[in-house]
């Protein structure tokens, strides 16, 4: 607890203080947003930690195929072949898959009403837009990055 009375050190930066050491998964098709995101992780200190998966299929094969459960999932919406609700619903299908309590967020440029109603239908923990600069997607992304840093999960 603070003590109002103390003078308190100066706060650093948040990101200063992310502690993640499992992979931070990024679902999307769009190569520009990879570069963006990949940027963003290096700023964030967590850069050696970003896994994109290009497809919804390649992450199903990532979270079949690999012994480590990972940090978080942020998924675009609007993807060819297997959408992100369809992807989700996939996931939520798979006893393993859905027991690993892995948090999945859409994270997308563009949603419909419906979307976000279906999403939270398949019990997704967060749907956000990307900003519309580098610095609000930045903000957005490091918030969501500190809860799930914070908050306790299986």
């Amino acid at each position: 607890m603070l003590d109002p009375g103390k003078s308190q050190p100066s706060q650093a930066k948040k990101h200063d203080f992310i502690n993640i050491t499992a992979p931070i998964l990024l679902v999307d098709d769009d190569e520009d947003d990879h570069a963006i995101f990949n940027e963003i992780c290096v700023d964030l200190g967590v850069g050696d930690r970003i896994h994109i998966c290009h497809t919804g299929f390649e992450l199903l094969d990532f979270l079949k195929n690999e012994s480590i459960s990972p940090f978080i999932i942020f998924c675009d919406i609007n993807m060819p072949q297997l959408d992100g609700l369809q992807l989700r619903a996939l996931i939520n299908q798979d006893e393993h898959l859905r027991r690993k309590s892995i948090p999945f967020i859409f994270f997308s440029t563009s949603a419909s009403e419906d979307q976000v109603k279906l999403a939270y239908d398949l019990t997704v923990q967060g749907f956000f837009l990307k900003g519309n600069t580098y610095e609000e997607t930045k903000k957005r992304f490091e918030r969501i990055l500190h809860y799930w840093n914070d908050c306790q999960h299986p």
